[in-house]
């Protein structure tokens, strides 16, 4: 059964450590001991591990967060507190996210968690197990920050480089983009941005860290808008033409092409016959009626969707009469497809990530 971390704390992690020491076999934990009360609190406990005849004791920062701020946060501690002492540095964690890896393996330390995987190097050993399973999953603010309505935050980042002086500055930004999220979300998604290291608040404002990884962040997150209802219609013209007609005939309802019909506007591909458009409004009064004269199940160029989500709509492109969806939507959009709609993302992916150096 996982178990939930907000129940544990740094001495809960540091009992289950020594409680379960046959996790680690054949790396075995010879002595724990906990740091004094009145030692250097810079660390919290002294531990010695062996393997293959080699002994090696080691200073060791315990954390139950896993957020790679607070990971960076107590790795920065752990190496202030060894200055030039030539110690052996070990993090302690529930789990050894991908994350957590990277930042010790930058860092030149050594780490364990709790599911009985480790990464440990130093002069005297080199040893290293990184396949078991997270069994303590962490809960957050709002789970889901790179998917649905909660992602607007992160592709706002991504629309340019910019940096914002205030929370309401980058809840006003999204809403000028056409984007709808309240300002308490606004400001709990910040907040998980900033825990994994994707942005950084600091007296200069709040700014992007590292666009790579939060472009990766929407693909893994990317669900798609959920569909209510289908038209498909058989417009009059081909290509481009077609949805130019269609914006004479809708041109007060809220729609956007999809990301995938959206892929020529963005990067250099066939153009496309057929298209998918995404409409979150409906109701004005004649719309229906006035689509229903070109509804065509067998021999139609467009595919209408109605969505309750509107977050493909965010920071849609106009150009040539036509509300394109942003490069962000139309690399998530491909990158899902196959493989050469995701050969065309890696071209969008290159040009949104260029924009922002």
């Amino acid at each position: 059964m996982k178990q939930e971390i907000p129940l544990l704390t740094e001495q809960d992690v540091l009992i289950r450590l020594t409680s379960r020491t046959d996790l680690y076999s054949p790396l075995e934990i010879r002595a724990v001991k906990p740091r004094p009360s009145t030692a250097d609190r810079g660390f919290d406990a002294r531990i010695t591990l062996s393997w293959g005849g080699h002994i090696v004791p080691f200073v060791v920062k315990v954390k139950a967060r896993t957020a790679p701020k607070l990971v960076s946060e107590a790795v920065w501690r752990l190496k202030s507190c060894a200055g030039d002492r030539k110690w052996n540095l070990l993090l302690v964690v529930p789990f050894l996210s991908k994350t957590i890896v990277e930042i010790l393996e930058r860092e030149g330390m050594s780490g364990l968690d709790l599911n009985g995987n480790y990464l440990i190097h130093t002069p005297e050993m080199v040893a290293i197990r990184l396949d078991r399973r997270n069994e303590f999953t962490e809960s957050q603010p709002i789970k889901k920050i790179f998917s649905g309505g909660s992602s607007l935050v992160g592709r706002l980042f991504l629309s340019g480089p910019r940096r914002f002086g205030s929370v309401n500055e980058v809840y006003s930004s999204i809403r000028e983009l056409g984007g709808s999220l309240s300002l308490s979300a606004v400001s709990k998604v910040l907040a998980g941005l900033e825990n994994e290291l994707i942005i950084e608040k600091g007296r200069d404002g709040i700014s992007l860290l590292q666009p790579g990884k939060l472009l990766q962040s929407l693909e893994d997150g990317y669900r798609p808008p959920k569909v209510t209802a289908t038209m498909k219609l058989k417009l009059p013209g081909t290509g481009l033409s077609a949805i130019q007609e269609l914006a004479k005939s809708m041109p007060a309802a809220q729609w956007v092409l999809s990301g995938e019909s959206s892929a020529q506007r963005h990067a250099v591909t066939t153009t496309a016959e057929t298209f998918i458009v995404y409409a979150t409004d409906l109701e004005p009064p004649g719309l229906i009626s006035s689509l229903a004269r070109f509804e065509d199940e067998r021999f139609f160029n467009v595919t209408m969707k109605s969505i309750s989500d509107t977050f493909p709509c965010f920071d849609t492109r106009t150009g040539e009469g036509v509300p394109w969806a942003s490069p962000v939507q139309c690399y998530l959009e491909l990158s899902q497809l196959g493989k050469r709609e995701r050969e065309i993302a890696a071209t969008v992916r290159e040009a949104i990530l260029s924009k922002l150096k």
